[in-house]
């Protein structure tokens, strides 16, 4: 019983030690972080004043070169109405023109939208193109759209293309207006 009272004691006076504050070990500090989230809303409004001085300057630069159909200079130079040439920036270009189509070589090297409008007006004047239902007229800034298509189908594809020589050149032909080149490359794909 002597033992169980001494081993009572030990353990009594080995947990009584332990609680004490004469502990050796470091006591570090616990760490808390608070997380604080703010809802900001605003309102803006905003007035336009109004203009009281004239803008003398334009506000956008063009690249354009022409500023009506004439300054292309379309000829048909062999007198059949089909062989026509016409000249821009400089360049000599080939137009061929079969019935409903027109037939642009090296038509890449134009990529200014305003002047393929103007240009399309110059080869619509000649010799125009039926829409896609045959009953009505292609305008020239569709034409111009279907243009832009393949400047951008010949830009994309890898020299290694067959198709890239096929995009240098367009063929402004009644089946094609309207098309988007998403279209244009379906039915290319088609053939």
């Amino acid at each position: 019983m002597k033992t169980g009272i001494l081993f009572t004691a030990a353990l009594l006076a080995a947990v009584i030690s332990g609680c004490s504050d004469n502990n050796s070990s470091e006591v570090i500090p616990a760490e808390t972080t608070t997380i604080v989230t703010t809802v900001v809303t605003t309102t803006a409004e905003t007035t336009a004043a109004p203009t009281t001085e004239a803008v003398t300057e334009p506000t956008t630069v063009s690249k354009s070169l022409l500023k009506a159909p004439e300054d292309i200079a379309l000829r048909d130079i062999d007198g059949n109405g089909q062989n026509y040439e016409f000249t821009y920036d400089g360049r000599s270009f080939s137009a061929l023109y079969e019935p409903d189509n027109w037939h642009i070589t090296d038509s890449y090297l134009i990529d200014d939208e305003a002047d393929l409008v103007i240009i399309c007006q110059a080869l619509i004047a000649v010799n125009p193109v039926h829409s896609a239902d045959m009953t009505g007229w292609r305008t020239a800034e569709d034409m111009a759209y279907e243009w832009k298509n393949h400047n951008q189908a010949y830009y994309l594809l890898p020299d290694s293309s067959d198709w890239k020589s096929s995009a240098k050149d367009v063929d402004l032909d009644s089946k094609d207006e309207g098309k988007s080149a998403y279209d244009l490359f379906m039915d290319k794909i088609r053939e």
